[in-house]
């Protein structure tokens, strides 16, 4: 486990998680609670890719295929489950591990830059699906009109509604993404990423730790994808294109890429950029740019170390 994250008791780091989520539901108004929404998932599938990048060293261009794959999933399915939470997560998480488990087959007999390379080519494949396929996916028009999500019987509309069940995703998403980096699973994955040699000498099999790790990152984000085209409320090709998975990995650097909270504090940080930058002038990705190379000349293990120190701090001096 990152040593950000083993900073704080368990007790102090859910209370603080708390106390973070609680802000927006007081504070903000509609459209900050669907953009800090919006943040959550994004920052879930950021965090589950965090688990193959920062935990396993496998840096993957193909994820956004399998966030988004979710997403057109869980929209086309809308009319039959009637924008049902519970089985719209389930599809989305069952839709996200096969098509992780899938890129994992293709890629993980390789590793390094021609990895890279095939998560890339496995993600254009889905996005070319995507992009060509017209009648189902919208094409180039996309997706809109998903109905409601509820949950027995209760409307999620609302911003709020929204915002808090992508909170109560993202803390359950950490919360599994935890219990396997704690597992013997999970420490057998950073063993292959350390010491490859070792560990197969040991007798473990390096390619199904690998495609373990692939299965659960893809069910996180696949779940958090579920939920975007609602909150989001149109779903388009670039939910699926490589570029998005280069958008994560971004907010995986700028968070901290060995830090389950990394994710979350990176998309935090890209999303408010992008969104209140932008208006003031069109050259926003100038700052995500100058803030991408401070974080690593100045703060390597990312932003959730220096916030995880400074919150330990604060605890003891209370």
């Amino acid at each position: 486990m990152n040593r950000t994250d083993s900073t704080l008791s368990p007790a102090a780091l859910l209370s603080a998680t708390l106390l973070v989520l609680a802000l927006p539901a007081v504070f903000a108004d509609g459209f900050g609670q669907r953009l800090a929404a919006e943040m959550l998932l994004l920052g879930t599938a950021a965090m589950s890719l965090g688990l193959l990048v920062g935990f396993g060293g496998m840096v993957s261009l193909g994820h956004a295929a399998v966030f988004g794959s979710a997403a057109y999933a869980a929209a086309l399915a809308a009319p039959w489950t009637g924008g049902a939470l519970l089985p719209t997560l389930a599809l989305g998480l069952a839709t996200g591990l096969v098509t992780s488990v899938a890129i994992g087959l293709l890629a993980l007999r390789v590793q390094g830059l021609f990895f890279l390379v095939l998560t890339l080519v496995a993600g254009q494949i889905v996005w070319e699906i995507v992009f060509r396929w017209h009648d189902v996916t919208g094409g180039a028009d996309g997706l809109r009109g998903f109905g409601a999500l509820s949950l027995h019987g209760h409307d999620l509309t609302s911003p709020l509604a929204l915002y808090t069940t992508s909170a109560a995703l993202a803390l359950a998403a950490a919360v599994v993404a935890r219990a396997f980096l704690r597992a013997p699973l999970g420490r057998a994955l950073v063993g292959s990423r350390e010491q490859p040699l070792r560990m197969r000498a040991l007798g473990y099999r390096l390619g199904g730790i690998r495609l373990a790790a692939c299965a659960v990152a893809g069910g996180i984000a696949g779940a958090a994808g579920a939920l975007y085209p609602f909150v989001n409320q149109y779903l388009g090709p670039s939910t699926v294109h490589w570029s998005l998975s280069a958008t994560l990995i971004i907010m995986l650097v700028i968070g901290g890429t060995r830090s389950l909270w990394g994710g979350y504090i990176g998309a935090a940080a890209y999303l408010a950029m992008q969104t209140y930058v932008s208006s003031w002038t069109d050259r926003w990705q100038l700052l995500v740019g100058l803030v991408f190379v401070a974080t690593v000349l100045l703060m390597p293990q990312g932003a959730a170390h220096a916030v995880g120190g400074l919150v330990a701090l604060s605890l003891i001096h209370i």
